[in-house]
């Protein structure tokens, strides 16, 4: 093995440091399996560095999984916010290309997203993390708060972004497991942007 510390690890991206290849081949990992069978000295044997590798640039493998959840998250929201934008000015063709990007996340990188959001780390435990789950939640608030009529204090907008989200991750979820009965006559596309419709209309509404 080589040092990590003193000796050039293999090839990798121009002006990449190892603590980014690290995060880089850890995802690369998780597209095939989940974070419990992540193997931080398989990262570093495929990078050709020491298995301290990992810890050395992030301490504890915590650590280490909530700086790759970060790395993910940061990714997807990056796309999720290139996907608003191109879905033009309307607010509510804005709120269903970010419940698309959203349901391709959870598709495309099950494991990341489970990662990102589910109890194996918090949001605490890196930066990167912390960051990412900020920004992700903020395009979530503006893309909602502009689908809302005036007068709608900011209280409202949080819950209504709590339950877009919900709503969004429900339906992806159950359809990823196979839980939707077949004898309900919409796939999971359909159901999710129905809801989404709905949920608009309730806001729309006035009492």
């Amino acid at each position: 093995m080589v040092d990590t510390v003193n000796a050039a690890p293999g090839a990798g991206r121009p002006g990449e440091g190892l603590d980014e290849r690290l995060l880089r081949t850890a995802l690369e990992q998780l597209r095939e399996e989940p974070a419990e069978r992540l193997s931080l000295r398989r990262v570093a044997q495929q990078l050709d560095v020491s298995h301290q590798a990992p810890y050395v640039h992030f301490g504890t493998k915590r650590r280490f999984l909530a700086a790759v959840a970060g790395t993910g998250l940061q990714q997807a929201a990056a796309r999720a916010a290139v996907a608003v934008e191109a879905a033009g000015p309307d607010p509510l063709h804005r709120l269903h290309a970010l419940a698309g990007a959203y349901v391709r996340f959870v598709r495309d990188s099950p494991h990341v997203h489970d990662l990102a959001y589910g109890p194996t780390v918090g949001k605490a435990d890196h930066p990167r993390l912390q960051q990412a789950a900020a920004d992700y939640w903020e395009l979530l608030h503006d893309t909602v708060s502009a689908c809302q009529p005036a007068g709608i204090d900011e209280a409202d907008v949080l819950r209504r972004c709590a339950a877009a989200w919900g709503t969004v991750y429900g339906i992806a979820r159950l359809a990823a497991l196979h839980q939707i009965p077949a004898s309900v006559p919409a796939d999971r596309d359909a159901l999710l942007h129905e809801a989404l419709d709905m949920l608009h209309r309730g806001w729309q509404a006035r009492d």
